[in-house]
């Protein structure tokens, strides 16, 4: 029997973001402006468009790779608008914006270069940041970084299921939307 590591790293981004959301705390209407809530709600945008993407026959293109890159971009800024939120202290600020730095720029070479860089940064965001701020960050729910080190474990397991894939297609770039035969769109 033939194992399918496409359909394994789909199950395992489905059921990690599932994990994850069991971590979040009732939710009540001052979470709304929270930007660690609001990260969490991000998920039920990002994880559909995945599994349409895919359903489009348009896994691995530039589409694709661009939601994963702004996802890595975007991930330390919620911990910087947690920050920023709270009124933190100085001295953690330099921290958070050398992570934006490091994984803004893992995100630009996700997208550039290699795909293997996003499944590295997206990762490493989860077992060094997430981890690290645990227990750590007094401005950040105490939720949060567990339940993104989950997140973050299984969109890149995901990614790097995906990358050898996504390497070995002609182009990064999307599929025309149709083509021109005699003028006529097909």
């Amino acid at each position: 029997m033939r194992r399918d590591p496409d359909g394994a790293g789909l199950a395992v981004l489905v059921v990690s973001w599932l994990g994850a959301l069991l971590l979040v705390p009732e939710v009540t209407i001052s979470m709304v402006g929270d930007p660690a809530f609001r990260a969490i709600a991000g998920l039920f945008l990002i994880l559909p468009l995945v599994v349409v993407l895919r359903g489009r026959g348009r896994r691995g293109t530039l589409l694709e790779r661009r939601v994963w890159a702004a996802f890595l971009a975007l991930m330390p800024t919620v911990y910087l608008n947690s920050w920023w939120r709270s009124g933190g202290d100085r001295s953690d600020l330099w921290i958070e914006l050398a992570g934006q730095v490091v994984f803004g720029g893992l995100a630009l070479l996700g997208l550039r270069r290699s795909p293997w860089f996003l499944a590295l940064g997206i990762g490493a965001h989860g077992v060094l940041w997430d981890l690290w701020h645990h227990g750590r960050a007094g401005f950040i729910a105490d939720w949060y970084p567990l339940a993104c080190l989950i997140v973050d474990v299984g969109a890149g397991l995901y990614i790097a299921s995906q990358a050898t894939a996504w390497q070995q297609a002609p182009a990064v770039r999307d599929p025309p939307t149709g083509s021109r035969v005699g003028g006529a769109v097909q």
